[in-house]
């Protein structure tokens, strides 16, 4: 079956990637890249692809294997992160990415070092991320002043991609040790190969140069300590990717409800539970203060309130390049307030939120425990993917890393097939919108690929609520004692 699947993919990513490359000239716009670089892209792609699609049918073959024990596994792990960060290298040096979001990049960089953190946002005439990645990027400016790099050179544009590089080595290796530790050294070392030759990653980093990488590493890290049910960690990650994305917002459901269950569940401490929810808010709190004082200056208290409702309300369109339910419906970047049936396609996307609430509160409830917590939050960044207004073609990149995971742990082969067939819909998402003659994506593959993403989700959700929904899990996980 998965060696069908990925002889299927790996033909398909070849066939989309050729008129992708052929056509250059017309349909790499918003990136101004030359058509060799675009090619060369393109090609490094097409071998991440083909590489995941080789590691998933090997861990396919492996199902039900034996466990060969923990082992030393670092010298082979460091070999295939070195292959796969040489690639990462390429591509970021010889194809300059998104230009809006480098150029955001590159100036916010070299502003925030310039005025500094309490001036930095009344010095700039534009921002739409908050504190956090600021400090990141006032590391990257003050480089780039200590060592006079030029600001339109590929050096520079390397190190903009870099942090997002170096978040992706990380996730793999804390993917491989956890894995390792689950099932033995192999089953690590494919699982940590997975995350590292995920071609929708790949691409969103070293190509296209955005930072979802770190937002993903720390919402993993998020979700993997309430999994172990040390909600201070949680809490310390949770915040953490708040103060980089309001995008985390979208997690609220599934953090807040860990917190809320431990009353029902552990009925005699509830005190604990009750200690767990006060600090796990404190603690959130606290990195959030911590983060957004440096930055205010002379700015009113609430003005990084305000940063986070710009944020929200800068897209308010039925779908931003997003290949979901309104990409289908032919929406794309149609004003969210314009009417679809009897609502507009705002009210339509904040009802489907409320149900896909209602819906992830009763699965993480019939699930009984934190083990499923990684299932439930793939569960959650799908389904508002797939049926809110407002969402980017790179929103659905944390459910892939989730669904690696909940694999982990779970290790079913239903969940590492959708790990392929998700990543793979990721990916060309964001390929046509990278490749496109304009900001708004080509109707043909809007329609194609939403239709895809839209069946797959749908036989996903009657998988995943039909797993979830019965209270029980594959395999009864060691790693929650330790």
């Amino acid at each position: 079956m998965m060696r069908k699947i990925g002889v299927g993919l790996t033909v398909g990513i070849i066939t989309a990637a050729i008129p992708a490359v052929a056509f250059a000239e017309d349909v790499f716009k918003p990136s101004h890249a030359s058509v060799p670089a675009t090619m060369l892209a393109t090609a490094l792609t097409v071998i991440m692809a083909v590489l995941f699609i080789i590691v998933a049918v090997l861990l396919g073959i492996r199902a039900g294997g034996v466990d060969d024990g923990p082992g030393r596994i670092w010298p082979v792990f460091l070999l295939t992160a070195v292959l796969a960060v040489m690639l990462r290298v390429i591509a970021a040096l010889a194809f300059e990415g998104y230009s809006t979001d480098i150029a955001c990049f590159k100036s916010w960089a070299m502003e925030v070092y310039k005025a500094g953190l309490p001036n930095f946002y009344q010095s700039v005439s534009f921002c739409d991320y908050p504190p956090g990645y600021m400090y990141v990027l006032y590391g990257l400016g003050f480089l780039q002043n200590l060592f006079s790099i030029d600001a339109n050179s590929a050096l520079f544009t390397l190190m903009v991609k870099l942090p997002s590089i170096i978040a992706e080595v990380v996730l793999a290796l804390i993917v491989c040790r956890i894995a390792a530790r689950e099932a033995g050294r192999t089953f690590g070392l494919l699982c940590g190969a997975m995350m590292l030759f995920n071609p929708a990653m790949f691409f969103n980093s070293s190509v296209w140069g955005q930072v979802d990488a770190i937002f993903i590493l720390l919402a993993v890290l998020c979700i993997y300590y309430l999994r172990k049910e040390n909600f201070w960690l949680g809490a310390l990650f949770y915040g953490l990717a708040l103060l980089l994305k309001p995008q985390t917002i979208m997690l609220a459901p599934v953090v807040g409800l860990a917190y809320i269950y431990q009353l029902f569940i552990k009925k005699d401490r509830i005190e604990r539970a009750i200690l767990q929810m006060i600090g796990g808010a404190a603690i959130v709190a606290v990195v959030l203060a911590a983060g957004v004082i440096p930055f205010t200056g002379t700015q009113p208290p609430d003005w990084v309130l305000h940063k986070y409702l710009g944020v929200i309300e800068e897209y308010q369109f039925a779908s931003v390049n997003a290949f979901n339910l309104y990409g289908l419906l032919g929406a794309n970047w149609v004003e969210a307030d314009k009417p679809l049936l009897f609502m507009s396609y705002q009210y339509w996307g904040l009802l489907f939120i409320v149900l896909i609430c209602v819906a992830v509160a009763i699965l993480q409830w019939r699930s009984r425990s934190q083990q499923a917590l990684f299932d439930v939050s793939g569960f959650l960044v799908l389904s508002v993917y797939m049926f809110s207004h407002a969402m980017h073609e790179r929103y659905m990149l944390p459910a892939c890393a989730f669904l690696l995971m909940a694999y982990v742990f779970m290790r079913d082969m239903t969940t590492l097939t959708f790990v392929v067939a998700f990543s793979i819909t990721a990916l060309f998402a964001q390929l046509f919108t990278l490749y496109a003659d304009t900001v708004v994506v080509d109707a043909v593959p809007m329609l194609v690929i939403s239709a895809a993403n839209m069946g797959l989700y749908l036989i996903y959700a009657i998988l995943t609520i039909k797993k979830l929904g019965s209270g029980t899990v594959l395999i009864k996980s060691p790693a929650l004692n330790g």
